[in-house]
Parts: C-alpha cells; structure tokens; sequence
C-alpha cells in the first residue's frame, strides 16, 4: 500500500511540472502575439503592403471567378472541338469510301476500254488485211491492163481526175510503206509488198507513152511523187525484197528523163544522188546498175547546162563507170561508155565556156 501512494505522488508531481511548463509556453506565446499584433498595423502602413494585398486580393478573386465562369465553357468548347473533329474524321472516311468506289469504277471502266481496244485493233487489223489483199489483186490487173499503151491512152482521154487521185493515193502509199518497212521489207509474197509494187508498176506503165509521162510531169501529184522517190531511194535497204521496187523506180526515171519538162525535174530534184549510191554499191545485181546507167545515158546525152555537168562530175563515180566500161560485162559496158562520152562532150562545152 505505501508503495503505490508513492507512486501516485510521483505521477502527480510529474504532472503538475508538465502543466507549469505549459501554463509558461502559453504566456510566452501570448506576449509575442500581442507583440505582433500591435506592431502589424504600423509595418503595414510604412510598406504599404495593406493596399497590395488588398489588391492582390480583388484581382485573384476577380481571376478565381472568370476562370470558376469560364471553365464550362472551356470544357464545352473542348467537348464540341472533339465532335468537330470527330465529325470531320467521318467526313473524310465517307469521301475516302466515294473515292475508293470511283477508282474502282475508272478501273473497270479502263479495263473494259483496253479490251475494246484490243477487239477494234484486231478488226483493224483484219480490215488493212482485206484491204491491202483487195488492193492488191486490183492493182495487179489494173498493171497489166497498163502495159498496152492503148489501155493508158484510154485512161488519159476520159479519166485524168482518175489517174490525178490515183498518183494521190499511190503517193501516200509509198511513202507510209517506205516509213513502216524502212529497215527492213517484208517478203515479196506479201499482200502490202504487192499493192506497193503493182502502183508503181502502173505508174511505170504510163510514163512508157509520151502522153502518160507528160501528164505525170505536169500533173502535181505525179512531180510530187518523182521527187519523192528520188529523195527516199539511197535510204532503202538494199536487199534481195526491196530490188523490185527500186527497179521500177529506175524505170520510171529513164521515162520521165526522155520529156523534156521531166529531165529539168530530175535535175532540179538532184537525180544524181541516188544514182550515186546505187553505183557505188558494188553488192548490186548488175541489171540495177544498168539501169543506173541508162538513166545516166539519157540525162547525160547533149547536156549543156555546165551547173548540172559540174554536179554530175563532181558527184558520180567516174573510176566505177570507168571500170564498167572496160570490163567484159555485155550491154553494161556499152552503156558505161556511152555515159563517159556525154560526160567528155559535156566537159568540153564547159572548157568552150
């Protein structure tokens, strides 16, 4: 029992030091409030930190309220900017579909005009075939109707506009197969090859009467064509395919040369080109060289002009003709002469000059 009254009083104690040291701290703390509060007012009035915070007051308050108003709206225009892109999101994804459907549509549209492409060019194809096999059957016959001169007389006195749009037609045509077939020319045996050469046949056939060369020389077409095939002929193929057609050309130059209106077109359109380059090929058959040189013969023979003498000199193989001269050949070397002899006479009308 004694034991536990003194511990009693020693708690006791305790607590009454415990309450003192309080009691002290709240004293001490109460001065220095009352110290502070009465010192306040004064710091406040030296500084004029009371009409700051005043300030600072009204204004963060006027903010806080702006952005406590503003801020449904915020979230508002925020909400409506996302259904704005949302929308515009869908917006796109609708054309994009549009779009998609359209492709496709010009993709099958293209596909079904490619295969109407391909059908017309197959119908083509099969319509130039006809076309060509028909010309070409009519123009063989309407060739060997030409060889009788009474045939072309015929032509001459009742269809000149005929025969005016067929050297139309036959110089477009030669000119279109020249391009296609330029590096190359297709077998003899082909339907294009023939109708080629069954109008220049026909052409040939009617610069052989004086009357059909004179009306080829006067007649546009007709000088037209000449001075194409002069200009065209060094640039064919020499082959075995393209020597029929050049034989025929060579024909009608020799015709058109023994008119005289049509020798000053062979020299104007400069003939001697041509002929250059077929005699200077040594690879040619020599019925084309001879051929060559009965051209020559002709344009040759009592020329006097010295512009086109000197042309001819200063352009055409002399050593070549020279050495066809004098070979063995029958009928080539004979010709060949007679071109030196015009050529020599020519010179010396130059040198009387």
């Amino acid at each position: 029992m004694d034991t536990d009254v003194h511990v009693n009083e020693t708690n006791l104690e305790d607590e009454e030091e415990f309450l003192l040291s309080v009691k002290n701290t709240l004293s001490t703390v109460e001065e220095s409030m009352c110290k502070f509060i009465n010192d306040v007012p004064e710091a406040l009035a030296d500084s004029g930190l009371e009409v700051n915070l005043e300030k600072l007051n009204i204004d963060d308050g006027k903010k806080i309220v702006e952005l406590l108003r503003s801020f449904p709206k915020s979230f508002n225009d925020f909400k409506a900017s996302k259904e704005e892109e949302k929308e515009k999101v869908l917006s796109l994804e609708r054309e994009c579909e549009q779009l998609r459907v359209e492709l496709q549509q010009q993709i099958d549209g293209n596909k079904k005009a490619q295969e109407e492409i391909k059908y017309l060019r197959e119908q083509i194809l099969n319509e130039s075939t006809y076309c060509a096999s028909l010309g070409a059957v009519l123009g063989n016959l309407a060739w060997r109707a030409s060889r009788f001169p009474e045939i072309v007389d015929v032509w001459l006195s009742g269809f000149q506009h005929k025969i005016d749009e067929f050297l139309s037609i036959t110089d477009g045509s030669f000119v279109a197969f020249i391009n296609t077939y330029r590096n190359a020319f297709p077998p003899t045996c082909n339907v294009e090859y023939e109708f080629i050469s069954s109008l220049l046949g026909i052409v040939t056939n009617i610069s052989a009467t004086p009357e059909g060369r004179e009306f080829l020389i006067t007649n546009r077409n007709g000088r037209d064509f000449v001075q194409k095939m002069i200009k065209l002929m060094p640039a064919l193929p020499v082959s075995q395919g393209s020597l029929s057609l050049q034989k025929l050309m060579l024909m009608i130059f020799y015709n058109v040369s023994m008119n005289k209106t049509g020798l000053q077109h062979l020299f104007e359109s400069q003939i001697w080109e041509p002929l250059n380059h077929y005699l200077r090929n040594n690879s040619l058959p020599n019925k084309m060289q001879l051929l060559c040189l009965r051209v020559l013969q002709s344009i040759t023979y009592d020329l006097t002009n010295p512009k086109y003498i000197q042309k001819l000199i200063a352009t055409l193989p002399l050593d070549r003709i020279e050495d066809i001269a004098t070979s063995n050949e029958d009928g080539m070397n004979t010709v060949a002469k007679q071109v030196i002899k015009h050529l020599r006479d020519s010179q010396k009308v130059l040198s009387s000059n």
